[in-house]
């Protein structure tokens, strides 16, 4: 299975969708924004993803990534988030752009040029808060990122989008961008084209959570979970015997769990959710000091 796809942004215009459409094309993945100001929004997402949206189109998003730091990256990812919330439902997934512009910028005003480790980490950072709040997450790179920039364990956690314009692809991904310099009706210029092999919508999760961050408690403590879902939510622990689990009655379509630490100091498990029909999604990991 793939299905030929392009990805689009301020630069490409205003774009006439249903001519794109028309065009044989199944989806876009479209620029939210970059940075971490609301001011860097995409100034064509709210148009570019309301037109592809009644065009037909399957819709999913990207995210421009500045981040020098993890806690830049929490903040882009909080940025990126309420750009994107509203449209959750249209949305098939979130992939972060960390690439040479990423940098430069980053070399700009620090002096000197981001560690591997450095961009592993930012990336993993955004990517794990997103994968948190319930979305398909996927990283954008090309194959000098893949063999140079990127560790096994970053390339190993997420879908990846490769940029790889000649011949067959270079390495297995879920997404792959296969030129900048398409031509496509209803879009002035060149726009990038993609195929994408993974059929998206078969996952993700309609439970939303206020926790995105991996947290620890002495034993005897506790963490409360806020859950949101028009359906009853499940929550779990992966491992038994470090959490306990405590539901509090369901208030409309928010629910509170509170979660105890019961087990010895230095376990850990991860703690699941799901609505009804879904699989467990692994939401954060949860460790008793």
């Amino acid at each position: 299975m793939s299905e030929k796809w392009i990805d689009v942004s301020a630069h490409n215009g205003v774009i006439d969708w249903v001519k794109a459409a028309k065009s044989g094309i199944q989806g876009a993945i479209l620029r939210a924004g970059y940075g971490n100001s609301l001011s860097q929004t995409d100034a064509q997402f709210n148009n570019n993803i309301s037109g592809a949206s009644a065009a037909g189109l399957k819709t999913a998003v990207y995210w421009f990534g500045y981040a020098d730091s993890d806690a830049d990256a929490l903040l882009e990812w909080s940025v990126c988030k309420q750009v994107i919330e509203p449209y959750r439902n249209k949305i098939l997934f979130v992939a972060y752009d960390y690439e040479y512009a990423s940098a430069d910028y980053y070399a700009k005003i620090h002096g000197t040029a981001p560690s591997n480790q450095l961009i592993n980490r930012v990336v993993q950072t955004f990517l794990k808060a997103a994968d948190a709040d319930g979305w398909n997450c996927v990283l954008y790179l090309n194959n000098d990122y893949r063999k140079n920039i990127y560790s096994k364990e970053t390339l190993g956690l997420w879908d990846l989008w490769l940029a790889d314009y000649n011949g067959e692809a270079d390495a297995s991904c879920s997404i792959r961008q296969t030129t900048n310099s398409g031509i496509l009706p209803g879009i002035s210029g060149t726009v990038d084209l993609n195929l994408v092999f993974r059929d998206f919508s078969k996952s993700g999760t309609a439970v939303k959570i206020d926790t995105t961050m991996d947290l620890s408690r002495p034993h005897g403590a506790y963490y409360t979970v806020k859950t949101i879902c028009p359906q009853k939510v499940t929550l779990t622990a992966g491992t038994g015997g470090v959490a306990a689990i405590v539901p509090f009655p369901p208030s409309g379509s928010e629910q509170l769990f509170a979660l105890v630490a019961i087990g010895r100091s230095g376990t850990e498990t991860g703690i699941y959710t799901a609505a009804p029909g879904e699989k467990p999604l692994k939401r954060f990991v949860f460790r008793v000091t």
